[in-house]
């Protein structure tokens, strides 16, 4: 018996041990025990946080009262506020964190509203929930998310992220622009008149400072955040070497390249445009991507239809591609929320066997797809036609990439034997866009431009812009905001509840079948009946109509038994699996555990005894 009181008595002191130690870590003492680790930072928001040099406040707003009945949505607050407490646990002092409960007419929902964030009713009696973030530097200047919608958490942490960096930036990201077409505007020979710049660029010139890039560089400006090329022009071997050696460097660079750029129009020689598909090939060949710029993706799965005219009717247009969702990498910020991306006569990407860069698809074609010649639509070609001499060849095709890592130089001895001061012969830091079209940035194929008293007003129809935006945002930022990826999902479904409810529901649909066959059935015998009767203007129905409609209205009362039944079972089977775990974890677990604890403690006092 003494033996084993000292055991209790000891078993006790390394309890109040370890309680003391957690205490004295207080809650810079965190272990993040979730399967995908919820609850950690990724290594990119760690680097930004570290590098902060200005104090920001954040400031969590969340209804609490509107949200008493919405179990998960508390749930996942709670799991915003614990991974805000982590930026705050690592900032060292540079973050800090309050949470708001905007009750209404209150001031505090005063300052939810002048700070712009959303508003969601929840009830049919007016109440509204409020759940968005607020962060604020000492000047005054504000960055939020309006509201922050659970089926976004794989993106929580990225756009948490990019609000800290942005308001940490005293200046707007420099883009420069290097292109052979009218993106800022031209000038039409035909007409006389100038030309629109493309919508998607002038969102853009809104939000970052464009810079217009020429040709014939020799050296891109150190301030460049983002060198973005939208078919360039045909590139002397020093501006490739200069492009070459920027993305070395760790320079983002974001290319936009089309076997047929649809949008080029005519210089005002009435020549062709300056764009060209190859004109980085040299650059392209040595980072490891196989492009053919005279090929292009028939696309069945993905096809828009598209209308003829002339009483002609609608077809399909196998090279004219409308990407949903299950066209892009789930994981990437640049297509996170989009529902359609529309692209033209789009080109593929393809890595070759001795690429050193990690090569990332994150746009591509259905499997019902197949490369075509491109001259088939440059010169023009009958939709009919197109879909005559299609054959799948049941092959996924990268319609955008990305280059992270290591690659060589395309000019390993510079040009002409001369070498930068700084000259990298390979470098491990590439971080290189790749989209295989250029018509997906034109207004034609994502919005409707009106002009309103000398405004022009963009009305969106597709996500065209959303995306381009997304890219820079990622890329013209932090090399760390690049490294970000999604998440893992906090809410974790019940496979087995839903298996069961999948089966259920399989049963219910073989009954609906039923119910629909035995209606087309007992439509059809009264359209026959109807037929006999036809003469007959008498509203009365005869004897077999008033029994064929018995028999139906019998037959739906057994179908709707039979529904009911299905559901019932389906109850039935997700009551019982409750029970069972309820007394696995109220009753066996805590047997079983109590068991072993006994056990255990057999065996130390029997070991004692020795």
């Amino acid at each position: 018996m003494k033996l084993n009181s000292f055991s209790l008595v000891g078993l006790f002191i390394a309890f109040l041990v370890v309680a003391a130690v957690i205490n004295q870590a207080g809650p810079g003492g965190r272990i993040d025990l979730t399967e995908q680790g919820l609850f950690t930072l990724s290594e990119g928001s760690r680097n930004i946080i570290a590098d902060l040099d200005k104090p920001l406040e954040m400031q969590l707003f969340f209804s609490e009262k509107a949200s008493e009945d919405l179990t998960p949505l508390r749930a996942y607050a709670q799991q915003v506020k614990e991974l805000l407490a982590e930026y705050v646990l690592r900032s060292g002092g540079q973050l800090s964190l309050t949470v708001i409960d905007p009750e209404p007419f209150s001031e505090k929902e005063d300052l939810a509203n002048e700070l712009g964030l959303q508003a969601v009713p929840v009830s049919s009696f007016g109440d509204e929930l409020y759940f968005g973030l607020a962060i604020k530097n000492e000047q005054g200047d504000s960055a939020i998310l309006p509201f922050l919608q659970p089926d976004k958490e794989a993106f929580l942490e990225y756009e948490i992220t990019q609000l800290i960096y942005q308001l940490q930036q005293s200046e707007s990201a420099v883009i420069g622009l290097l292109t052979g077409l009218d993106v800022r505007g031209g000038f039409d020979p035909r007409s006389g008149q100038p030309t629109p710049g493309w919508m998607s660029i002038e969102q853009l010139e809104a939000q970052y400072e464009v810079r217009s890039l020429s040709a014939d560089l020799e050296s891109i400006d150190a301030d460049i955040d983002l060198l973005m090329l939208i078919q360039p022009p045909e590139l002397t071997d020093r501006a490739l070497y200069a492009i070459d050696q920027f993305a070395l460097k760790g320079g983002r660079v974001l290319a936009f390249l089309d076997p047929v750029a649809e949008s080029g129009g005519a210089n005002p020689m009435g020549m062709a445009d300056a764009g060209s598909a190859v004109a980085i090939n040299k650059l392209l060949d040595a980072w490891g991507i196989n492009w053919n710029a005279d090929q292009v993706v028939l696309d069945a799965g993905n096809a828009l239809v598209v209308n003829q005219g002339q009483n002609r009717p609608p077809i399909r247009h196998f090279a004219l591609l409308s990407l949903g969702p299950d066209s892009a990498e789930v994981d990437n910020v640049a297509t996170s929320d989009l529902e359609s991306l529309n692209l033209s006569s789009v080109g593929a990407f393809k890595a070759k066997a001795d690429i050193t860069a990690e090569f990332k698809p994150w746009l591509f074609s259905s499997n019902d797809a197949q490369l075509s010649d491109a001259n088939r639509l440059r010169s023009g070609i009958d939709l009919l036609e197109l879909q005559r001499g299609f054959q799948s060849g049941d092959e996924q095709f990268n319609l955008a990439v990305q280059l992270t890592g290591s690659a060589v130089s395309a000019f390993p001895q510079g040009v002409d034997g001369e070498k930068n001061d700084d000259h990298l012969p390979q470098g491990d830091k590439l971080a290189v866009t790749l989209i295989a079209d250029t018509d997906v940035l034109t207004d034609r194929l994502w919005v409707q431009i009106q002009n309103f008293f000398g405004q022009r007003i963009a009305s969106a129809w597709a996500d065209n812009g959303n995306m381009l935006a997304n890219l820079v945002d990622q890329l013209a930022g932090s090399p760390d905001l690049i490294s970000l990826r999604a998440r893992g999902q906090y809410s974790r479904p019940f496979d087995k509840v839903e298996a069961l409810r999948i089966a259920a529901e399989e049963r219910f649909l073989a009954s609906e079948q039923r119910l629909q066959q035995r209606l087309q059935e007992t439509e059809a015998q009264l359209a026959q009946l109807q037929q006999q009767e036809a003469g007959d203007q008498v509203l009365t129905l005869s004897p077999e109509q008033q029994q064929a409609l018995d028999t139906f209205q019998q037959q739906k009362v057994e179908i709707r038994k039979e529904l009911r039944a299905v559901q019932h079972e389906l109850d039935k089977d997700i009551e019982a699996l409750g029970t069972r775990l309820k007394v696995l974890n109220i009753f066996v677990l805590p047997v079983l555990l109590t068991l072993f604890s006994w056990l255990v403690a057999t065996l130390i006092r029997r070991r004692q005894s020795l």
